[in-house]
């Protein structure tokens, strides 16, 4: 992997983590319970995490993979 590509996959990583974030607060997962549990904040950054992480590696590797079969077609 090059420089450029590496930064690339860290600011899609990262974009889709916000992303994924921002969407987590929307919802307003502390109306589900009386008392919302102190560590609900960590729950959602977590959440996030794994979502934005997962989402950001499905479109690093289709774009990766679309590039390959297209230099594979030349």
């Amino acid at each position: 992997m090059t420089d450029v590509s590496s930064l690339i996959n860290l600011l899609v990583q990262v974009g889709f983590i916000w992303v994924a974030f921002r969407a987590l607060q929307g919802i307003h997962l502390e109306t589900m319970w009386n008392r919302p549990p102190r560590t609900l904040s960590l729950l959602i950054t977590l959440l996030a995490v794994a979502i934005g992480e997962g989402c950001a590696s499905f479109v690093i590797t289709f774009f990766t993979t679309l590039r390959n079969f297209l230099l594979a077609l030349k």
